[in-house]
């Protein structure tokens, strides 16, 4: 898994101006060699050439075991065949501790959550989630990667802050289908759960009744509840998450 604290590596604007500055010379060398059908062609088969150009440009994907290991995870514990190779990778953050999570296509609420309940008692406040949790900053559209911080409890710098104050624009926080599967994936890693002393904010999403979802160990179970966008306590708070 790729967690960590250190990385030297450019940021997300520098990584598009030189990719930016790649691709013009590439379309400039390509236009003198290549015929219209040549091109229609490729822009056919595009699966062959991202092949070819990987082996062009020599790429070694540093993500390459992570993504087998959230394709064998969701056969696993969802029966699904996934393919995961073509999933951009989002920069991770150079602070702090992070994890790589991966959500596949079309994955709900629901579903998730039944996961859980086959692995460990649960309670929740509303029996379709789905139907409930109406807004979402990111979605399960198509495949997706999110880092989020890599912590037992939430993010010590959001402690004691309410949604509101913390992240009212739905900016900054994990959603709660991200919540869940983090979750489940903890739970297989090493038998026990997060957030078992406080809660998570489930920021990045938002219920139609203008709360927010939250999650936590609570007592013996894991439980997804809701909570007012101006609750606080001192050990509840956000999860960050970072996403294209």
């Amino acid at each position: 898994m790729k967690n960590g604290t250190d990385s030297q590596k450019p940021s997300l604007s520098d990584r598009i101006q030189q990719l930016g500055s790649l691709a013009g010379f590439i379309v400039d060398f390509l236009a003198t060699i290549l015929s219209y059908e040549q091109v229609k062609y490729w822009l056919e088969h595009k699966t062959e050439l991202k092949k070819n150009l990987i082996e062009a440009f020599k790429i070694v994907d540093e993500y390459a075991d992570t993504r087998e290991e959230w394709q064998e995870f969701y056969k696993i514990k969802f029966g699904w065949d996934v393919d995961f190779s073509r999933v951009i990778i989002p920069t991770m953050p150079i602070e702090g501790k992070w994890r790589l999570l991966i959500l596949p296509r079309r994955m709900g609420l629901d579903l998730a959550f039944e996961a859980c309940t086959k692995l460990f008692k649960t309670c929740r406040y509303n029996d379709n989630l789905d139907g409930a949790v109406t807004e979402n900053i990111r979605t399960t559209s198509d495949h997706y990667a999110v880092w989020v911080r890599d912590e037992i409890e939430p993010d010590k710098e959001f402690l004691g802050k309410s949604t509101r104050q913390a992240d009212p624009d739905m900016k900054i926080g994990v959603t709660l289908l991200e919540r869940i599967i983090f979750e489940i994936k903890y739970f297989t890693e090493t038998g026990k759960h997060l957030d078992v002393k406080g809660l998570t904010f489930c920021s990045g999403s938002r219920p139609s009744v203008g709360l927010v979802p939250c999650a936590d160990w609570y007592g013996d179970k894991f439980r997804v509840d809701w909570s007012g966008l101006d609750n606080s306590d001192s050990g509840y708070g956000i999860r960050s998450a970072v996403a294209l």
